[in-house]
């Protein structure tokens, strides 16, 4: 993240062998002039710079990299914190969206989380919580455990605790307490990002919103591919 006249932007250099597809030496993504949202906003502003790191990557053939080799590798904390921020960063466009009031919490989606956290699932299960999170991260070059394997339940378990702790926010936030703060140690004590953070990529969280007659429930869809909140709407 870079500060320009009291501005703050993220920042993605691009690499060499790309910069001829891109057509530039780097990306910008605008974030604001305040230092707290510009660190909420960073992860999903750079998941959309490197996405477009990935497609030219694509187009050139990887550039000669092995393929599934992740070019910006992330432990599970990270991606785990990725994931959180960004989870934070939708609920607050969500509340700021005048059609989609404040909803209750899937205590099933609870239930399944916590389980999948302790163990307790199996790769089908974690596969149907977090799949698509884990191709995104995967396809912008953050991983490359091959499903089922040791690396990629850790991973999965990883976001499936970012996930319990942004939905634990969301009730206090709909409580009006916005002061809450992680407790999992996997994200409370995660590694600082530091430089990877300004190369960070989390996939382009799926914010996708209820198109259902009533209009009364917000989703999110990233998780696994189906509403996580609702109330009241009798098409959810």
């Amino acid at each position: 993240m870079v500060n320009r006249s009291g501005r703050y932007h993220a920042r993605l250099v691009v690499p060499k062998d790309l910069r001829g597809i891109v057509g530039k030496t780097e990306l910008r993504t605008p974030l604001g002039g305040d230092y707290r949202q510009a660190l909420t906003l960073l992860p999903g502003a750079v998941a959309q710079l490197q996405h477009q790191i990935a497609i030219a990557e694509q187009k050139a053939g990887a550039g000669g990299r092995q393929p599934g080799s992740p070019r910006y590798p992330l432990a599970p904390d990270q991606i785990a914190m990725s994931h959180y921020m960004q989870r934070l960063a939708f609920d607050d466009e969500l509340r700021n969206d005048p059609r989609w009031p404040s909803v209750g919490i899937d205590d099933v989606l609870v239930q399944r989380l916590r389980a999948a956290v302790a163990g307790r699932a199996n790769d089908n299960e974690l596969a149907d919580l977090v799949g698509p999170q884990i191709e995104r991260f995967r396809a912008s070059g953050n991983l490359d455990a091959a499903p089922g394997s040791d690396e990629w339940r850790a991973i999965a378990r990883a976001l499936c605790s970012a996930e319990l702790e942004a939905l634990e926010r969301v009730a206090e936030r709909d409580e009006g307490d916005f002061t809450g703060t992680p407790s999992a140690p996997i994200i409370k004590d995660a590694q600082p990002l530091r430089a990877r953070l300004r190369r960070l990529v989390s996939s382009v969280f799926g914010q996708t919103m209820c198109r259902c007659a009533c209009r009364q429930v917000r989703c999110a869809t990233a998780v696994s591919g189906k509403p996580l909140l609702s109330r009241g709407c009798a098409n959810s």
